[in-house]
């Protein structure tokens, strides 16, 4: 039902938001308290009961392979963009007009093509 006082309408939303607000609080309170009392009532003995705890924070052979392709990565994407930082830096325009605009894009294209191939093709020691 509408009303036709606009101060009572207003009221009434605002109302409604607040109690839809606490409501939401409320909710991810008890959502975090019932999180927690489970890792540690339930998760954490059971996981300490399996066996050895120091075996517990070892890393797999497939998150180091995976940490390790991500360092390469991380290395590979520094050098490519210290490469387009020293075009970008060496690259001087010596005239305006289509000209001038002609060579910066010829150099921001070259710029490109040496990250790519630097992405793409070097060799897995190099990367």
């Amino acid at each position: 039902m509408h009303s036709m006082d606009p101060q009572l309408e207003l009221q009434m939303e605002t109302t409604q938001y607040l109690e839809d607000s606490y409501m939401a609080i409320v909710s991810k309170t008890v959502w975090e308290l019932m999180t927690k009392e489970f890792i540690f009532s339930e998760l954490l003995p059971n996981l300490y009961s399996r066996g050895d705890q120091n075996t517990l924070m070892e890393e797999s052979a497939e998150q180091t392979q995976r940490r390790d392709e991500m360092l390469r990565m991380h290395h590979l994407l520094k050098e490519a963009l210290s490469i387009i930082h020293d075009i970008n830096t060496t690259t001087v325009s010596t005239s305006t007009g289509a000209r001038g605009q002609l060579l910066a894009a010829g150099a921001e294209h070259l710029c490109r093509t040496q990250a790519w191939w630097l992405l793409r093709w070097a060799p897995q020691g190099k990367r």
